[in-house]
């Protein structure tokens, strides 16, 4: 389907190294097309896309065919290389490197962040980072860290994940919700654990004396099942 994209835009006079008076930038323009054709950008995120620029001292003979544009061995890589060729009588073909720079929204600490340390638009911010350096659980919303601890020390301008913030640490006092039916009843409690968004925690509650488990559900909020 895009090769035949590519053959129509040459009838155009686009893609033919012959119509440009720089033939050199037309067949990086034309590698930069296929690589872009090939990504999808993550939600909300970012693609740079760039050729580097061929040697000027090549020389190209006109083509009086289409040229096609072939990414090497059919993978994307944050250097990707994508053959450009002329298949007419006076074949050649050349070969440009496309800089690949796919990044996505994450949450970081715009200050260092000592364990306890409640997180609040004074202290994350939002940044692009490289889709292949994001390892574990990150968080592009920073709205849902409003509120929370942090678990341990967080550097500045490090990217922050579920593991490092608990929504209801060890110690906290917590509401219990317990739904049934319709009805939703709340109580008091104390964390004996300390735990994420929808993960399983123990509470001790302050009206029996009782242990509960039941799963986060909010910051200082979790829900059991009677």
């Amino acid at each position: 389907m895009l090769k035949r994209l590519f053959i129509l835009l040459c009838s155009l006079g686009i893609y033919q190294a012959f119509a440009s008076p720089n033939p050199h930038l037309l067949i990086e323009k034309m590698a930069e097309d296929e690589v872009a054709a090939q990504i999808q950008s993550p939600a909300n995120g970012k693609v740079d896309i760039v050729a580097s620029p061929l040697d000027s001292r090549l020389s190209f003979t006109p083509c009086q065919q289409p040229l096609t544009a072939d990414i090497v061995n059919d993978k994307i890589n944050k250097t990707t290389v994508v053959k450009v060729s002329c298949d007419d009588a006076s074949a050649w073909h050349t070969y440009v490197q496309v800089r690949v720079k796919i990044t996505t929204p994450v949450v970081i600490a715009s200050q260092l962040l000592a364990p306890g340390a409640v997180l609040s638009e004074q202290n994350i911010i939002i940044d692009f980072v490289e889709v292949q350096n994001i390892r574990g659980n990150v968080i592009a919303d920073p709205t849902q860290l409003y509120g929370v601890k942090a678990k341990r020390r967080i550097p500045k301008g490090r990217m922050i994940k579920m593991r490092d913030v608990c929504y209801i640490c060890k110690g906290d006092n917590v509401i219990i919700k317990a739904k049934i039916d319709n009805l939703e009843i709340k109580t008091n409690g104390i964390a004996i654990s300390s735990g994420s968004l929808g993960q399983t925690i123990r509470v001790k509650n302050v009206q029996t004396n009782k242990t509960v488990v039941g799963k986060v559900t909010g910051v200082s909020e979790m829900e059991v099942k009677l």
